[in-house]
């Protein structure tokens, strides 16, 4: 796995002067890049924390220095809360809560240990996986949660998945992020009723980065791919055109047993393809012309060329644009840094 490393500058810097203009924070996603090398980068250029997505992920950051992290995730059973807690001791780290179950739990264990833990509700502004309803259900639990002992509430998590990657045009993803963005103002003021003011109000991604910005009452937002990009998202617009591409994967050409076919050393082991059973096209694009990439299986890949010049020869190398930068660099234990044809770094994804 390769890493522009002046690509993942210039993403980094325009991200952060985008939410700058908007005056709005930005939490960017670690499950993008796992790596306190690329973190500390982005909160040398602002952000105001490191959202990840696992508590390995958060210990990953907070063990490397990066203090400030939100835990988007629930936490169901003791034995990880207490995890979590020895780590909320070392750093300055939030968590989602979107029911009375997790919440209770953890609650108890702060308490135990004599800790007063930030949260934030999550809200179901149209994911439909985690959170709560929004409006009335949403800040009725939040003000329970804000009279836990061991608790301290400090705002909502309203994350629109469900736009990221579903709709290329940027009009119609604008469009469709009209109700749901919607529900944030619905939220706000029932919280208000509750007698709530919340600190924080945060969500959006790469694919809405620029619908989120800037609406009423959000305060940062959580985008995570614009970093790596990858071949889905340089697809939809406008990001494929607001960010560079900074993630390829260098594949070595293994055997050439026909005039128009070559194989590779890359399967499904070294690139995601997953967003293939979404119908999304999951399949890695070949950065060299007139030819196709089918997957061979675990260890190997097949290309296809449209005549025997384009084919390339035993020992070739050939690079990728993965289809989804997350899993294909869940895939890796190192990454190495280029600048131009040098490597400048050859660092660890952490805590895979």
């Amino acid at each position: 796995m390769l890493v522009n490393l002046d690509a993942l500058e210039r993403n980094i810097e325009k991200m952060a002067e985008f939410t700058k203009s908007k005056n709005v924070g930005l939490r960017p996603h670690a499950k993008s890049h796992k790596s306190p090398f690329i973190a500390k980068k982005q909160m040398n250029a602002g952000a105001v924390g490191i959202c990840c997505q696992t508590l390995i992920e958060a210990e990953a950051m907070i063990l490397n220095g990066i203090d400030h992290v939100l835990l988007t995730h629930n936490l169901a059973y003791p034995g990880v809360i207490e995890r979590f807690l020895s780590l909320a001791k070392n750093g300055d780290v939030k968590i989602l809560v979107d029911g009375p179950e997790n919440a209770e739990m953890l609650s108890k264990a702060a308490v135990h240990r004599g800790l007063n833990i930030d949260v934030l509700v999550e809200v179901n502004i149209g994911n439909n996986k985690a959170g709560q309803e929004p409006g009335e259900p949403a800040a009725k639990f939040a003000s329970w949660v804000s009279k836990k002992e061991g608790l301290k509430f400090k705002g909502i998590q309203c994350y629109e998945g469900n736009l990221q990657l579903s709709f290329p045009s940027y009009d119609t993803r604008k469009e469709k992020a009209g109700p749901e963005l919607q529900k944030i103002t619905t939220t706000l003021n029932a919280l208000k009723h509750q007698g709530l003011d919340p600190e924080i109000v945060t969500g959006g991604g790469t694919g809405t980065y620029n619908i989120t910005a800037g609406y009423p009452g959000v305060t940062d937002i959580q985008p995570g791919s614009y970093i790596m990009m990858d071949r889905r998202y340089s697809e939809i617009d406008t990001s494929g055109s607001d960010f560079d591409q900074a993630m390829t994967v260098l594949s070595t050409v293994v055997s050439t047993p026909s005039d128009t076919r070559a194989v590779i050393d890359l399967g499904w082991k070294a690139i995601g393809i997953e967003y293939e059973a979404l119908g999304w096209g999951g399949m890695p694009k070949p950065l060299i012309h007139g030819v196709t990439y089918k997957t061979g299986g675990d260890e190997h890949g097949i290309l296809n060329s449209e005549r025997p010049s384009s084919r390339p020869s035993v020992g070739d190398k050939v690079r990728f644009v993965p289809a989804h930068c997350d899993t294909t660099l869940n895939l890796h234990g190192v990454f190495y840094g280029i600048r131009g044809e040098n490597v400048e770094v050859v660092c660890p994804v952490a805590r895979r």
